[in-house]
């Protein structure tokens, strides 16, 4: 069987530091900007649901299940024609794993009798 795990690099682009062009005009939008024309890029691996399952230890339909436009919150994906993949170590995955995470208990406590 093939590898499909790819990795990709994004490159992220933002104005430049420069707050006036040629003619000495300030660009008022971009004038007190700390970013710099091209970040470092951001590499992210291309993974089916059969590894994204592996990874998160679940099983593969229960990520199908969740890439449903039926569900309340859908697994962050790419739609290749009738392949989806998932951009492992993006920001949108991230969050989406972060928002499943239980902290306390909701329950009330009450004293067993």
């Amino acid at each position: 069987m093939p590898n499909i795990n790819q990795t990709i690099e994004v490159r992220a682009f933002g104005p430049s530091n420069e707050s006036s062009d040629q003619t000495g005009r300030g660009d008022p939008v971009h004038a007190n900007s700390s970013m710099t024309a091209e970040t470092e890029p951001t590499r992210y691996e291309f993974i089916d649901s059969r590894e994204l399952g592996r990874r998160l230890a679940v099983p593969t339909s229960w990520i199908r299940d969740q890439v449903r436009a039926r569900s309340q919150d859908p697994l962050p994906h790419v739609n290749f024609g009738k392949y989806v993949r998932f951009l492992w170590g993006s920001p949108l995955l991230e969050l989406w794993i972060r928002r499943r995470i239980v902290v306390g208990n909701n329950r009330r406590v009450e004293r067993v009798r």
